[in-house]
């Protein structure tokens, strides 16, 4: 069947943000429909981790009993590996279950959650289509032209408001010329399903190697003996220095067999496939006459840890709002969708902002050592320091960051670190033993090396890397100006359903 008609509303995508923007739109009584390219189920490139703020989403758009969520396995434990070295194993010290969020996460695969997620929106009066691309989007006489093909031939839908949520590759970014193709904000991965897994289903799995920096690589078990397994990495980095992604996932997994117990007898049960992000830290504008850009289309994901998950399902929420307010008004122009860009800002800038500028300097491939080195340090500490795992642990996929605490904390161990290390370096010259090679002098070490061969390699490149760090700086004040992180009560509006 053609695709066409008029609505209030037209959502390109149907995933999780394409799903709970037309969730939140048609439990406000507006027509929306919903244009989706693939056949639910479908498989997608992703970890399958929802973490606690996108399963309270989940309970609160009322899909949580369809994805059967009481009887997963809760993921509340995290083991991380640098290299071979097991540098944490413990709980998760930030799943503390305030604001209504449940104090673990879910596996679910997206083929699940996909699924339902866009089964609740139809439940709430949204009209979906399946199986159907959108080929063109235009704007004549104040409407939304969004041509649609299918296995049926060519089709168009009208309506005064479109919104992308279709990701990376937007038809209605590219319309909006907004499109992002920078690759210091693109994340590129691989996945794989693995089956003979025997490990801890209440365990996640994180590892990190100096073939796969700046990235990481994941193990979450799925239950019954399997587990997805992936690896993420910069899309600039792997274009600079023309690493295969696909090559160093290969030997990762291969590596994973003997470093972790439970995965020796792993074999893969699906063909790796490959997919890509945008970051937050590559966010321009969202919003345009006619629409707004969500979810991974408007680059709503983590800068650190590359979930995208909750922030899309986020991002679509605070937008409906904006939609609702334009279709009351009855004006559809550039100004009247403005407001998104406040809200989201609003609620995002205070962590993301934070959070880019870690992964800005943590970008330079060249001093991929240093940065292992103090990161796996702070795993260490937060092996036994549980307020440091608590507070500054949140910058690997927590959603209550603050960054004054995170600051304090990092700085005065970094201060702690230079006193122990000078005092051993004194009683070390004193005793004739010459200069240590580890601790402080080591990090030093390595922090001389990396800035040495930064500039050595590509000394433009180099100065071009300082200056995003600097304007990533200058960025650092809403992430400074309150004590108080927006995400942590959630995106609703408090006294509504929405």
């Amino acid at each position: 069947m053609k695709v066409s008609g008029t609505f209030d509303v037209v959502v390109s995508g149907g995933g999780p943000s394409g799903a709970a923007m037309a969730w939140a739109l048609a439990s406000r009584g507006i027509a929306v429909a919903v244009i989706e390219r693939a056949e639910f189920p479908r498989e997608k490139v992703c970890g399958d981790f929802v973490e606690p703020a996108g399963l309270r989403i989940i309970h609160r758009m009322g899909a949580a009993e369809a994805l059967g969520l009481e009887s997963r396995t809760a993921i509340d434990k995290v083991r991380a590996y640098y290299g071979p070295h097991i540098a944490y194993q413990n709980d998760v010290a930030y799943y503390g279950g305030e604001a209504g969020m449940p104090p673990h996460g879910h596996i679910i695969p997206r083929h699940d959650l996909d699924t339902a997620l866009l089964e609740n929106a139809v439940r709430a009066g949204a009209k979906v289509f399946q199986g159907t691309r959108v080929t063109e989007v235009r704007r004549e006489k104040g409407l939304m032209h969004i041509t649609t093909k299918n296995a049926s031939g060519e089709g168009e839908l009208v309506a005064p408001v479109v919104v992308g949520a279709d990701g990376v590759q937007s038809v209605v970014a590219q319309h909006a010329g907004l499109r992002r193709d920078d690759k210091r904000h693109i994340g590129i991965s691989q996945r794989v399903y693995l089956e003979g897994i025997e490990m801890d289903e209440s365990e996640a799995c994180i590892w990190f190697d100096e073939d796969h920096y700046p990235g990481y690589g994941w193990v979450f078990p799925a239950g019954n003996g399997m587990a997805n397994a992936g690896m993420g990495m910069l899309s600039e980095t792997t274009d600079k220095f023309d690493i295969s992604l696909q090559q160093c996932f290969r030997e990762s997994i291969e590596r994973l067999k003997y470093r972790h117990p439970g995965c020796a007898n792993a074999t893969m049960s699906s063909k790796p496939l490959g997919g890509a992000v945008h970051m937050y830290g590559g966010i321009t504008r969202n919003h345009f006459a006619g629409g707004i850009l969500v979810g991974d289309a408007g680059g709503f994901v983590d800068p650190m840890t590359a979930e995208g998950i909750t922030q899309g399902m986020e991002s679509s929420i605070i937008g409906a709002r904006t939609i609702a307010d334009a279709l009351e008004k009855g004006s559809f122009e550039e100004a009247d969708f403005a407001r998104f860009e406040h809200d989201f800002r609003a609620y995002f800038d205070y962590a993301m902002l934070y959070l880019s500028f870690y992964a800005t300097m943590m970008r330079n491939r060249h001093f991929g050592d240093f940065f292992l080195s103090m990161t796996r340090q702070g795993f260490e500490r937060a092996q036994h320091d549980r307020e440091f795992a608590r507070v500054s642990g949140t910058g690997f996929g927590g959603l209550n960051v603050q960054p004054a605490a995170i600051a304090a904390q990092l700085w005065s161990g970094i201060a702690r670190h230079i006193a122990t290390g000078g005092g051993a370096v004194l009683r070390d010259l004193m005793a004739g033993r010459g200069l240590p090679r580890d601790g402080f002098v080591g990090d030093w070490n390595l922090w001389q090396r990396g800035w040495r061969d930064s500039v050595r390699s590509d000394p433009a490149w180099h100065m071009a890397w300082l200056a995003d760090i600097v304007r990533a700086v200058s960025k650092l004040g809403p992430s400074f100006a309150s004590d108080q992180n927006p995400r942590v009560n959630g995106p609703f509006e408090q006294g509504t359903g929405l």
